[in-house]
């Protein structure tokens, strides 16, 4: 989830937030192209700069999940590096920038593994989470960010504090935030994955219950043809697939396959994420196989 308010063009973010639900990757790629060239003309020291440094960085992140390039990346770390150089301390749009920043580092740590990228990411989420007035609009979304950043670390060490932090910073995005926003669904996907972290780590069937029960609801309110909606779909089904290997139930197994089925006939196979998808339905055949022994 990416903050996009400050003193922002209305067009970029409506153009950022239709490639978000529709993926259409030549739209983001013209976004980029436009912001390029307006922040090109606008001269150094205008108001508006570090708004549309920060709005361009958020555009090559969002091409970037769609096609894995690690070039937008560090683009975006470099333009939204400098929007904050730019803004001064006390002013509305920094902490969203600094989140920004934070998810950002966070991407690239995901395809690096550079754990200082992590940490860097952790250290602004928790300021612009500091920055942010109890009961704005945007503090769910920097909550959750920060939780989904420490759920990659507990991930990566193991400290089980860092998982707890992570989901009790998501529960309390989702208690903030109505059920008929926008985020709701990501907040609870989101969730559902610290939840499946702590089972895996300490196997207690109640977090793998609650990652389940969040998935589904995250499933539910996001929109058919929503560009997130594969990635739901194959989180739901990595959670059954958690619980079947708890239970031995094979009808998790089927869920999960029919799932993931799913998320790989609404994905593109130019995707980054086409890869992942294939690989975790793989892994829910050969273990439905290793069950039932059905050679097919």
């Amino acid at each position: 989830m990416n903050d996009t308010e400050g003193e922002l063009g209305s067009r970029g973010v409506d153009a950022i937030k239709h490639f978000e639900r529709t993926g259409n990757l030549p739209d983001i790629s013209k976004v980029i192209a436009a912001l390029q060239k307006v922040v090109r003309l606008t001269p150094n020291g205008h108001a508006n700069m570090p708004g549309q440094l920060n709005e361009l960085g958020v555009s090559f992140i969002c091409r970037f999940k769609h096609t894995g390039n690690v070039s937008d990346i560090s683009e975006a770390i470099s333009v939204q590096q400098r929007a904050i150089q730019l803004t001064p301390n006390g002013h509305a749009a920094l902490p969203g920038f600094l989140s920004n920043l934070g998810n950002s580092f966070r991407c690239r740590f995901e395809r690096t593994g550079n754990i200082s990228d992590l940490s860097e990411a952790i250290i602004l989420q928790r300021r612009a989470v500091q920055l942010t007035p109890n009961g704005q609009a945007d503090m769910p979304g920097r909550l959750g960010n920060l939780g989904i950043s420490l759920q990659c670390r507990f991930k990566h060490t193991g400290n089980v504090c860092d998982i707890s932090e992570a989901i009790s910073l998501q529960q309390r995005a989702i208690q903030i935030t109505p059920n008929s926003h926008a985020n709701f669904p990501a907040l609870l996907d989101d969730l559902g994955i610290s939840f499946q972290s702590r089972f895996e780590h300490a196997g207690k069937i109640s977090d793998i219950l609650e990652a389940i029960s969040v998935h589904q609801q995250a499933i539910k309110l996001t929109p058919n043809g929503h560009a997130h909606m594969p990635a739901r779909l194959n989180h739901l089904g990595n959670s059954f697939i958690c619980r079947f290997h708890r239970t031995g139930n094979v009808s998790d197994i089927s869920e999960a396959i029919s799932l993931q089925q799913r998320a790989v006939q609404l994905t593109p196979n130019n995707h980054a994420f086409m890869p992942v998808l294939l690989n975790n339905l793989g892994i829910s055949y050969r273990c439905r196989f290793e069950h039932a022994g059905n050679l097919s």
